[in-house]
């Protein structure tokens, strides 16, 4: 009982700052998702949600399978991180990526589930999905550059959160 209530409350973790992200996206149009600070180091904005959605989509596998497979960013089987540049488009596909993340931490909800192999150490099922949720709030912080650098307004909701 302990170990579900546990997964759980990861998972809820996960939701909230996966709300933040979703409030970000509505508030960019699909010209402000092209927006790219200059310098060769900067990625286009839509960027940074393909790599929120491409990345949970490695960790979903991981969970499935027990393995943490960076390789998989090079694969057929994830998206490209720039495959998606509208609003639409993004929704779309985290709204997919989240289908998959959530039926993978069901699959994996008994005691002997609890740990994920990751390259040269195994970690249990709760670190593996708060890993993730410091991977996205990351973005958010690169989310924060990058509405500064262009002058976009950040959400009422996400500057709360943030103390903005």
């Amino acid at each position: 009982m302990v170990y579900k209530n546990l997964i759980t409350s990861c998972a809820r973790s996960w939701n909230f700052v996966r709300s933040e992200t979703l409030n970000i996206l509505q508030s960019l149009d699909d010209d402000k998702l092209q927006y790219k600070p200059e310098g060769e180091k900067w990625q286009p904005l839509f960027w940074e949600f393909g790599c929120i959605g491409s990345t949970q989509l490695v960790y979903a596998d991981a969970i499935k399978s027990g393995q943490m497979n960076f390789s998989l960013f090079q694969s057929d089987i994830i998206p490209d991180k720039n495959a998606y540049k509208t609003k639409k488009e993004i929704l779309s596909f985290l709204e997919e990526s989240d289908h998959t993340w959530i039926e993978a931490i069901r699959s994996r909800r008994r005691e002997e589930d609890y740990f994920v192999k990751w390259p040269g150490f195994s970690q249990p099922l709760p670190v593996h999905i708060t890993s993730l949720v410091s991977h996205e709030r990351l973005h958010h912080g690169e989310f924060i550059s990058y509405f500064t650098l262009a002058g976009f307004e950040m959400p009422k909701e996400f500057k709360m959160n943030w103390a903005l």
